[in-house]
């Protein structure tokens, strides 16, 4: 009897295991994002920030690099914001008009309607010309899709 029950509670916690890590990578859902235009690229993370009343935080905490490859282009990364009358805007977060590298960081609100605002590389002659936002690659994170 002794040797049924010690062999039916190693199958129990067998099993229990094998479920803890079958679920593992459901739970830890990829938070990362990459975004590529003509020859700039922009990397990093996109992260739902916990917030207590104590010490309340923005929901959405941003942080990655700006990378451009060639010359006689410049590169912006923008995350949007609610603009007036419900519109939506774009904050630039840092840009780049030479080869190198530079990194972002930024917390958020989320949009109207509870949606997380998107990220945003975008290309240019200049900064203003890529602010203006006409040759991008956009992140939108997948609670929005």
């Amino acid at each position: 009897m002794k040797s049924f029950v010690s062999r039916t509670l190693g199958v129990l916690a067998g099993a229990g295991v094998a479920v803890a890590l079958a679920a593992t990578p459901a739970l830890a859902a990829d938070n990362t994002f990459e975004l590529a235009e003509g020859k700039a690229t922009a990397y990093g993370t996109y992260d739902r920030m916990m917030s207590i009343p104590e010490r309340p935080v923005p929901p959405i905490a941003v942080n990655g690099t700006l990378a451009m490859n060639g010359r006689n282009q410049c590169a912006v990364v923008q995350i949007a914001y609610n603009g007036p009358a419900d519109g939506i805007e774009w904050r630039t977060l840092n840009s780049l008009c030479r080869p190198g590298k530079t990194n972002f960081a930024v917390k958020s609100e989320f949009l109207w309607g509870g949606f997380q605002p998107e990220v945003r590389l975008c290309t240019g002659t200049t900064v203003k010309r890529a602010e203006q936002g006409r040759k991008c690659d956009v992140f939108t994170p997948a609670a929005n899709s």
